[in-house]
């Protein structure tokens, strides 16, 4: 639990995003639970720190749900979470797979189409892990978007070779 100045809101946005890429999922503005885990307690201890040496104020508690149903939802509603990271992976997965389509389509098989999907490809492999940090109980999606991370990676490896051979160049020599 925090609270932090209205102003400015840096400190306030500084604080949301370093707990939601912790995977912190939120109860109610300002009140957020994470599980208990080493790691994750230097992490909250250091941000208390900023909170407080900024004005605000922070309590760490650690709590036990007794309860199997409740802590059952909690960690449904942390694997929610994660799926919705997911599931926009995804989406921009099935992006990257239309725009290799259109590209041939069209025959634009060209280098500067090559390094302009190749860094969207690099975006892609960087955003999963760091998702996959964030996903603290295994969501389900997590597989089907290492699924489509492989296909996106074949699908470009695909779009490499036309374009090389576009170009008449053997890309088995490169």
């Amino acid at each position: 639990m925090y609270k932090v100045p209205a102003q400015p809101s840096t400190q306030r946005v500084y604080v949301w995003r370093k707990l939601k890429g912790w995977g912190a999922l939120y109860l109610q503005q300002s009140v957020c639970v994470l599980p208990h885990r080493e790691d994750l307690q230097q992490y909250l201890a250091e941000l208390k720190a900023d909170i407080t040496a900024g004005g605000g104020e922070a309590d760490l508690l650690i709590i036990w749900i007794d309860e199997p149903d409740q802590n059952a939802m909690l960690v449904n509603r942390f694997q929610q979470q994660a799926d919705r990271e997911y599931q926009e992976f995804l989406g921009q997965c099935r992006d990257l797979h239309c725009e290799l389509s259109e590209e041939r389509k069209i025959g634009n098989l060209t280098f500067a189409e090559l390094e302009e999907n190749e860094a969207e490809l690099n975006k892609l492999r960087s955003w999963l892990p760091k998702i996959r940090d964030r996903d603290l109980f295994d969501a389900p999606k997590y597989s089907q978007a290492t699924e489509a991370l492989k296909a996106c990676e074949l699908d470009f490896q695909l779009f490499s070779q036309q374009i090389y051979q576009a170009e008449g160049i053997d890309s088995e020599s490169l």
